[in-house]
């Protein structure tokens, strides 16, 4: 790796963009979800992208007071060494959080309806409970899973159905197969972090359930999604979960953390390509973030990064 000096991108890429994407995809499943039917959509309207603006400003503030919060973790997983090992200023990117949330949540109620503002409060609120003592709530088993599922697969569902301007009376209801596929990703990303949660006393569910059971519960969690997207008509979950469904079942079978990796790595990633091919707008963003951060880290650290599957 290079010298700890800071660099300017390093203040940018704290925010984990990489991570923003599954909450632009929930904003993008909500407004599809809010039409009432499947359509290829080339142009989404202004209001969209400001409350992916929004919802983006607020979550790198999440990500960042994470990080901080994460740092002994985060230094026996080695990874997000930004800040665990000191490549960032605290007090720098303390002040860039408080700016992104406070700006997130002051043009969510100006620009939008009060009940916008209210899910951004809400969103901002769950995001800090997470991470910061003595909620924690990533560190506290089966509240960990729901604060996932809600966070993204409600909250930032509602988010998106909202900017549509659509009526908004059956958002809370058809964002449940969401919540479940979701909860049931995250379940299975607790597994490779299974020791060194262990040894800094994070007790997630999949520490505190076991490898084993956190991989049937994810299973048995996805295929809720499936039978609930059957109900509610919804065939773009339908499809996304019905994808994932044979990679969280080859996890249980295999036992094997390949896998395991592959069922959220994967089961994730086709959420974001369905949504890509409703909203092709998508694609070049996608591209433009996973070039940024193949570029980033090996520039700056000498590293690949992203990449699929690498623990065996």
């Amino acid at each position: 790796m290079s010298d700890k000096k800071s660099n300017i991108l390093d203040y940018f890429f704290i925010l984990r963009p990489i991570l923003l994407v599954p909450a632009w995809t929930m904003l993008l499943v909500g407004y599809y979800r809010a039409q009432g039917h499947l359509s290829i959509t080339l142009k989404l309207p202004g209001e969209f992208w400001l409350a992916m603006l929004i919802y983006s400003g607020l979550m790198g503030a999440i990500y960042i007071v994470n990080q901080i919060f994460d740092v002994e973790t985060d230094r026996l997983n080695k990874k997000l060494f930004l800040v665990a090992e000191g490549y960032v200023s605290k007090i720098i990117i303390i002040i860039e959080a408080i700016v992104l949330f406070l700006g997130a949540i002051a043009v969510g109620f100006w620009k939008f309806s009060m009940l916008f503002g209210i899910i951004i409060i809400l969103s901002g609120i769950l995001g800090l409970l997470y991470s910061v003592p003595p909620f924690k709530f990533k560190a506290k088993p089966f509240i960990d899973m729901l604060a996932n599922g809600l966070g993204y697969g409600l909250l930032a569902f509602a988010a998106g159905w909202i900017s549509s301007g659509h009526d908004t009376a059956n958002v809370w209801l058809f964002s449940l197969p969401y919540v479940l596929a979701v909860s049931a990703v995250y379940l299975n990303t607790t597994i490779p972090d299974y020791g060194s949660d262990k040894t800094t006393g994070n007790i997630t569910t999949g520490v505190f359930m076991g490898i084993k059971a956190t991989r049937w519960l994810a299973l048995a969690v996805m295929l809720g999604s499936l039978l609930l997207s059957i109900q509610f008509k919804d065939y773009l979950c339908l499809a996304a979960a019905g994808a994932a469904l044979p990679l969280f079942v080859m996890a249980v079978i295999s036992a094997n953390m390949r896998w395991t990796m592959l069922s959220y790595q994967a089961g994730s990633l086709m959420l974001v390509v369905l949504s890509g091919i409703l909203f092709p707008v998508f694609i070049p963003i996608l591209f433009a973030i996973f070039l940024s951060l193949k570029f980033y880290h090996k520039w700056r650290f000498g590293m690949d990064y992203p990449r699929f599957a690498d623990r065996a």
